[in-house]
């Protein structure tokens, strides 16, 4: 077996460092501190291996790594072996570059791996092989019995959604022989819904935005301010279009295009991540077009829409100012997301076909935009019948 040290060459004008064109440069041969040596893993593949600063102790460590490697092979070694002797820890880092290079949203990524991090620390998780479904399974049951802060069904399925795929991950990747939480099934979340949001009614559209339109009352952060027409149009964006708040808030001046009316958001932005054009209302451009500054990439919302939630807190205080309740007699409420729901139940009363509405709404299953956003009263049910 042999030990090398590595070598690079560098180009020296005296002792300073230079490029290769540089005038009177030479090249200097440098090496490594450490000595190297080429070990075939029990997988039979070769990896050159770090080693010490001395020739003949980096031989002799050299010698009982691939003995080590040579033991696992004869014996039958597997790499999901070889994964479970490390720290869970590593695991999930390696997760969390493989969701990035899935090109998901840093909020995304964020929420997932701290899902997954409060799981296998309540469950004491230290490696592989301390992963039980049952015990996961046991611990989401036990945070939905819990007397303090209890989880409902809904927030337990996005903990479970989260170790899931993480679970598979070890399996694709052959971390593990098989995906350990495999069993485990979410349960139904409309048996347990604990917050129930609603569409506005179109009467509580007009009392939002002219009671905001002519409020006077004007938010300011460092760098920002929500005047009560930017919070009209904020409003109104969303009730047009659908976006989702972090969707408006990546808007620039140059996302609309008035004159075939059409806004772009793009793939870096949308929560499927793929680029979405869409039409745009003639009521939102006559909005827009007093704002709008063709041909500038500036913000149309500066300020911590998404970070601070602050679209969500405006929004609240705006609907206390036009007297509208956040949370009605059946216990649904109001947010800022039901002014997505808002625009979804619209097309569908609007007898926009389904498919339309879904492209709209951009949603991967039909099902999610006509059964979760689309919340049709009883008087539009009560005209379905008698049309018969």
């Amino acid at each position: 077996m042999k030990v090398w040290k590595k070598q690079s060459v560098v180009w020296m004008i005296g002792s300073k460092r230079a490029s290769k064109e540089a005038c009177g440069a030479s090249p200097r041969t440098l090496y490594s501190s450490k000595w190297y040596g080429t070990l075939t893993t029990f997988e039979g593949k070769k990896r050159q291996t770090p080693l010490t600063t001395d020739r003949d102790t980096s031989l002799t460590l050299l010698k009982t790594l691939q003995r080590t490697e040579d033991e696992r092979r004869a014996r039958g070694f597997t790499r999901a072996e070889e994964q479970r002797e490390k720290p869970i820890a590593e695991h999930l880092l390696a997760f969390e570059a493989y969701l990035r290079s899935k090109n998901n949203t840093d909020d995304h990524i964020s929420k997932t791996i701290n899902r997954i991090r409060k799981l296998l620390q309540e469950a004491k998780v230290a490696s592989i092989a301390d992963l039980d479904a049952t015990q996961i399974q046991n611990i989401l049951a036990v945070w939905r019995r819990r007397k303090v802060a209890p989880l409902g069904i809904a927030s337990t399925n996005h903990y479970l959604t989260a170790a899931k795929g993480f679970s598979r991950f070890l399996w694709t990747d052959r971390r593990t022989p098989e995906d350990l939480l495999r069993s485990i099934r979410k349960l139904n979340a409309q048996t347990d819904r604990r917050r129930i949001r609603r569409a506005l009614a179109a009467d509580e559209v007009s009392k939002i935005t002219t009671s905001t339109g002519v409020s006077g009352k004007t938010y300011r952060g460092e760098n920002w301010s929500l005047s009560p027409e930017n919070r009209v149009l904020l409003y109104s964006i969303a009730l047009y279009t659908g976006l989702r708040s972090i969707e408006i808030a990546s808007l620039r001046h140059d996302s609309f295009h008035l004159e075939s009316r059409t806004l772009t958001v793009e793939a870096s932005n949308t929560k499927n991540r793929k680029k979405a054009i869409l039409p745009v209302h003639p009521d939102l451009c006559r909005l827009l077009f007093p704002v709008v500054k063709q041909g500038s990439n500036v913000l149309i919302f500066p300020g911590p829409l998404v970070a601070q939630r602050l679209a969500g807190k405006v929004f609240q205080r705006d609907l206390k100012r036009a007297g509208i309740e956040a949370r009605d007699d059946q216990g649904r409420v109001l947010d800022f997301h039901s002014l997505r729901y808002t625009f979804i139940t619209n097309l569908a009363k609007a007898g926009v076909h389904p498919g339309k509405a879904q492209r709209l709404a951009r949603h991967s299953d039909i099902n999610l935009t006509m059964s979760v956003y689309t919340q049709l009263e009883i008087e539009d049910l009560r005209e379905a019948v008698e049309s018969l």
